[in-house]
């Protein structure tokens, strides 16, 4: 199937975390519109303090560019296994009512306890991608590069100030939007993800900067590639993409190591069924044992022979 594009509208102004989203991952701000057509970034209806990411989790591919594990939000969203409420049928068939209803909760229980193991380790790795953006955001700022505009909340302290908001009838929604002085930035007091920011003095909610300075002040790296237009829509050139091209040479790996720890894992019967899971035991185990981090798609490819025996082959573990 060939891969196509369509045109996209940025919009004219995206949020603080929008802009570390850019920075660190290149994820571009795309317009959305509510039911009213109007741009979701300048709404003012039912806007409370916190503002929801308007494009979801990291994807893999995102990920993949920052050097971290998968967003397990992403995996998580596009997992289509069956959950254990579905065995329940054939549960209550084996052991009854009750034993099927325990089983189904301590099975739910564990996968909500793995899930947020996993959600803590990768939240180290996100943190530490975003740490050096941040600060190049939090530059630009200061030096009145990249110019912002908030909502100044009637007080510093985040609870007296929907307090008060709160007893005029009011949300943070409906306040004006004000330029931010460049002299009122402190790295510490900027929290991208609610794209809020505060000092000694003020505090402001729902910044905004405008998206075209922001692609300005912070170009990224480009990879050539070749688009042809029918109509409306443009088709990526797949053969011209993957066209072979000079070697630069790549990385030498262990990987004799790696094969022989593949082989511990499934004798002690600990290979797991989501090839995702897998590769970031491996990585970590790299990082751990070697002090070296290959790449996600260099263990990914080693792994693939063993995943499609031992998993979707159906081939009983060794």
């Amino acid at each position: 199937m060939p891969t196509f594009l369509q045109a996209v509208d940025v919009p004219e102004r995206c949020f603080l975390h929008e802009a570390l989203l850019w920075v660190a991952f290149q994820r571009l701000p795309i317009a959305l519109y509510n039911d009213e057509n109007k741009e979701i970034r300048e709404a003012t209806e039912n806007q409370d303090y916190e503002i929801d990411s308007p494009q979801g989790p990291l994807t893999e591919e995102e990920c993949k560019r920052a050097g971290i594990p998968t967003d397990p939000h992403f995996i998580h969203l596009m997992d289509d296994s069956p959950s254990p409420v579905f065995r329940y049928r054939e549960l209550e068939e084996k052991c009854g009512h009750e034993e099927a209803i325990r089983v189904i909760e301590e099975a739910r229980h564990k996968e909500d306890e793995e899930y947020k193991r996993a959600c803590t380790e990768w939240q180290r790795h996100y943190d530490r991608a975003v740490e050096y953006p941040a600060s190049q955001i939090f530059v630009a700022l200061r030096k009145g590069q990249l110019h912002a505009s908030g909502r100044l909340l009637p007080s510093v302290v985040y609870d007296q100030a929907m307090a008060s908001l709160k007893a005029e009838g009011r949300w943070a929604g409906e306040l004006p939007l004000k330029e931010i002085p460049s002299s009122f930035w402190t790295l510490k007091g900027i929290h991208f993800e609610s794209s809020s920011a505060q000092n000694d003095n003020e505090h402001y909610c729902h910044i905004l900067v405008p998206s075209t300075d922001l692609l300005a002040a912070f170009p990224t790296e480009k990879q050539e590639v070749i688009v042809e237009r029918i109509g409306d829509t443009f088709v990526l050139n797949e053969s011209a993409r993957n066209r072979p091209r000079a070697s630069r040479g790549r990385p030498s790996y262990p990987w004799d190591r790696f094969h022989l720890e593949v082989a511990a894992v499934l004798l002690r019967n600990e290979f797991p069924g989501k090839k995702e899971a897998l590769i970031q035991h491996f990585q970590s185990w790299f990082e751990r044992e070697l002090n070296i981090r290959p790449s996600r798609a260099a263990i990914s490819e080693k792994l693939t022979p063993y995943y499609e025996k031992f998993v979707r082959g159906g081939g009983q573990k060794i």
